[in-house]
């Protein structure tokens, strides 16, 4: 299952929590090394030679940063792996799970992806988030990091 099937599909709780975010991230590492060779136009490889998940460097935002509304938030990182299959990054409001902002870079058979990625903000409340990355190689192994933001109105 690719990895933005599994957000369309998926119905995110009304209320994230630090705590309910990390069981989201975990939920979803569950389900993507479900993923079926039909469910992509072309072959993973499935065997257990690859158990190694890709890594995630993410070097912004800090975590906990605050922002203004209209601010710019900037997602810097770098994804590594032997094969890179898919690759998503998101911004997800903690209060009703909406998707704040959303990006799916072409990562396919790369080994390495620096992320870098902008989003301007534009709230009218108070608004914690939290700024998740996903990436999966192909033989289904998923990784994920994730971080909370402030926006003020």
């Amino acid at each position: 299952m690719s990895i933005n099937k599994l957000f369309k599909s998926k119905i995110i709780m009304k209320k994230i929590t630090l705590k309910t975010s990390f069981k989201l991230i975990l939920l979803s590492s569950l389900i993507f090394t479900a993923c079926k060779k039909e469910d992509d136009d072309h072959d993973h490889d499935h065997s257990t030679t690859d158990t190694s998940k890709p890594t995630i460097t993410m070097s912004s935002p800090t975590n906990m940063k605050m922002y203004n509304n209209g601010d710019t938030v900037k997602i810097i990182g770098l994804v590594e792996d032997a094969s890179l299959h898919e690759l998503v990054v998101k911004i997800i409001k903690d209060s009703d799970g909406s998707v704040l902002f959303q990006a799916t870079p072409t990562v396919h058979d790369l080994t390495s992806y620096s992320i870098n990625q902008s989003w301007k903000s534009q709230v009218s409340d108070h608004t914690n988030a939290t700024v998740v990355i996903l990436a999966e190689d192909h033989s289904a192994n998923v990784a994920s990091d994730s971080l909370h933001i402030h926006i003020m109105p």
